[in-house]
């Protein structure tokens, strides 16, 4: 009678492939996420790029980058707003930049680590986070009610449906801010002048305090902001100080969050606030003096003042 030999696996044997599966699920659960993060923002760089190509392209038709929804026409330079808020179109751009350029409501080209128009997740909409977004028509594109006066921050029942719309969003164009150089440099040497980290200044009887007139006579230069992998602006886009005119109080705010995404107190080439140079190159972290004033990098969020910060694209 012969003796039927039976394999099969040894407790050790078992052990080790348990062992083996549970490594790696380990690093399933440990790189999945980080590589997951890194395909999300190659697309948002090649995102950017292709807006920022679009922006350029803009530029070279028209010699100007394309107003910031809520800014003073061109044309309107030398007038007075009219008393009618429901005139607001044909002084002010209403427009969003993305509509202008015919790109409104492309999600590839939109904020990927957004979900909402709130940037901050503070539960309503500031100036620089509104952008009009219309109703979604079947075949994809958007009606637009233009007919809306400009968004001054308070929610009037005129604009129950569109702040709900932007607000349920599940994603959002990037923040774009376009300004004009040659004001920018005359308001940062009046912040720098006064030490002032967040631009939270705005004094008309400062001796030093610039004398800008709006809307410049072109735009010629812009940033884009990402929320990033934290999914927050972390203050970048603050709210008016209370002391500017209500005419140019878009393009005051807007010269403010300018300086903020491109600053670098410590002129070290990098950003202060942007998510690369706090993640990869420790840029969070520093602390030096401006003037004779003590200097960290923390973020202008009250809430997350040493995050992440977003990511932030700057025309050449």
């Amino acid at each position: 009678m012969k003796l039927v030999e039976k394999k099969g696996f040894t407790l050790i044997e078992l052990l080790t492939v348990i062992a083996i599966i549970a490594i790696l699920a380990g690093l399933t659960m440990t790189v999945g996420p980080r590589m997951i993060e890194r395909a999300k923002l190659r697309r948002l760089d090649s995102a950017m790029r292709e807006v920022a190509t679009a922006l350029t392209a803009y530029y070279v038709d028209h010699t100007t980058y394309p107003p910031a929804y809520g800014y003073v026409n061109f044309e309107k330079r030398d007038s007075n707003p009219p008393a009618d808020p429901s005139e607001d179109s044909g002084f002010y751009n209403l427009q969003p930049y993305m509509f202008r350029m015919k790109y409104h409501g492309n999600e590839e080209l939109s904020d990927e680590f957004s979900s909402s128009y709130d940037t901050d997740k503070d539960g309503r909409l500031s100036l620089l986070e509104y952008s009009p977004l219309g109703v979604r028509q079947p075949n994809g594109t958007y009606q637009m009610d233009f007919s809306l006066p400009r968004y001054t921050g308070a929610v009037t029942p005129e604009f129950y449906p569109e702040v709900e719309r932007q607000l349920q969003a599940t994603r959002r164009p990037f923040i774009y801010i376009p300004v004009n150089l040659q004001q920018f440099s005359r308001v940062q040497r009046y912040w720098l002048n006064h030490a002032d980290a967040f631009a939270s200044r705005w004094n008309p009887s400062d001796p030093d305090f610039p004398q800008l007139s709006f809307p410049p006579k072109h735009y010629d230069a812009f940033v884009l902001i990402s929320l990033g992998p934290a999914g927050n602006s972390f203050g970048l886009l603050p709210d008016p100080i209370g002391t500017e005119p209500a005419r140019d109080v878009y393009h005051i705010t807007a010269l403010r969050a300018y300086y903020m995404a491109t600053r670098d107190l410590n002129a070290n080439g990098k950003l202060d606030f942007d998510f690369r140079a706090r993640t990869q190159q420790q840029e969070a972290g520093l602390t030096y003096s401006l003037g004779s004033q003590p200097m960290t990098n923390e973020l202008p969020s009250a809430t997350m003042p040493n995050g992440f910060g977003p990511y932030i694209f700057v025309s050449k």
